[in-house]
């Protein structure tokens, strides 16, 4: 039995350092070198999660209707939450008057989960600076609202003016972060779609028939086209496979027949009669030729013709027409309908 290799973990817990926190972590290690006369640290470092002051910017103002959990909250009230936090409150992605909620209607639940106000902007900001929602540059971010434009207040791109697939009034969730994970034990599924369920299942705006669609691709971009389904591809490439023995094996037959007739030119032989110019009849094993290989060639046109219809009509059931107004039946379409991918 083979020993069982033992995994380096460690580097899971290293602190990687880029330009902007090499200073923090210098000052760190100088306030660790500074002890008194007994060996004991002068200040207090925060080890062991023991360190609960630090400045951070402050979620403020507060609406009437907004409820805050958070992991600070000063002598201010509700005008005094900082750090990590749950807003529960109507649609909004960033000062009070954004959103549905903003714009004071409702049915438009929405909770915002964040870690990190404001710390991807290129400075520091303190207590000093009061920030609602800053969806692009707040740390980590979990949205969710029940009416809302979630690719909106993302900005992922310039919105769709297809109501199937523009996020305009739905529900929606949205996930942003430096790196997001989605890590499943056995199985991850990305689904588009309605649930199976009973009883009708539709859209928050009452669509009983959305157009399900996955776009894997960079933000802003434009440029994604179907994916690829494996199975109907090698589907379709074996039978391009067999398309291209069945024209060798006709190139073959008709090298083989064309061999046939040019010995049988060279070998025949005319017979003459008459008096004075002699006039000669065809040749026998000419005539029988002809006679053998035009039904022949009648018939090989025949079946070529019908290949060829059955290879259109493939082609149609598997990449369907050029103007895309027709994508291709179910059971054999290549290109997918609901996945597409970026370049």
């Amino acid at each position: 039995m083979s020993e069982k290799k033992k995994i380096d973990n460690t580097g899971a817990y290293t602190v990687l350092n880029d330009d902007g926190r090499l200073v923090v972590s210098q000052g760190i290690s100088r306030m660790l070198s500074q002890t008194n006369s007994l060996g004991e640290y002068v200040r207090q470092t925060g080890l062991f999660l023991t360190k609960k002051d630090e400045s951070l910017p402050v979620f403020s103002p507060v609406g009437e209707c907004e409820y805050v959990i958070s992991r600070k909250q000063g002598s201010g009230g509700k005008e005094s939450h900082s750090g990590s936090r749950i807003v529960l409150t109507r649609d909004n992605y960033g000062h009070r008057g954004t959103g549905m909620g903003g714009k004071g209607f409702t049915m438009c639940e929405a909770i915002d989960i964040v870690a990190g106000s404001l710390s991807a902007e290129k400075r520091n900001y303190s207590s000093n600076t009061k920030s609602r929602a800053n969806f692009i540059t707040d740390g980590a971010r979990i949205y969710l609202t029940e009416r809302g434009d979630i690719q909106h207040y993302f900005a992922v791109g310039k919105r769709s003016e297809a109501v199937s697939l523009s996020s305009n009034m739905k529900s929606g969730i949205g996930l942003k972060a430096d790196q997001t994970l989605i890590m499943g034990r056995e199985r991850v599924m990305i689904l588009a779609g309605l649930a199976l369920a009973e009883g009708k299942d539709r859209t928050v705006s009452q669509n009983e028939n959305p157009i399900p669609k996955i776009v894997l691709a960079r933000t802003n971009g434009s440029d994604s086209q179907p994916a690829v389904l494996g199975t109907s591809l090698v589907e379709y490439l074996t039978d391009m496979k067999d398309e291209i023995q069945k024209l060798r094996n006709k190139l073959h037959e008709i090298n083989k027949e064309l061999t046939e007739y040019k010995y049988a030119m060279a070998t025949h032989t005319h017979q003459g009669f008459g008096i004075g110019a002699v006039t000669t009849v065809p040749s026998v094993e000419a005539a029988t030729e002809a006679v053998v290989s035009i039904p022949e060639f009648l018939k090989t046109s025949e079946e070529t013709l019908r290949d060829t219809y059955n290879s259109v009509m493939a082609d149609y059931k598997s990449v369907g027409t050029k103007d895309g107004s027709l994508l291709g039946t179910p059971d054999k379409r290549i290109l997918s309908t609901t996945v597409y991918i970026g370049k």
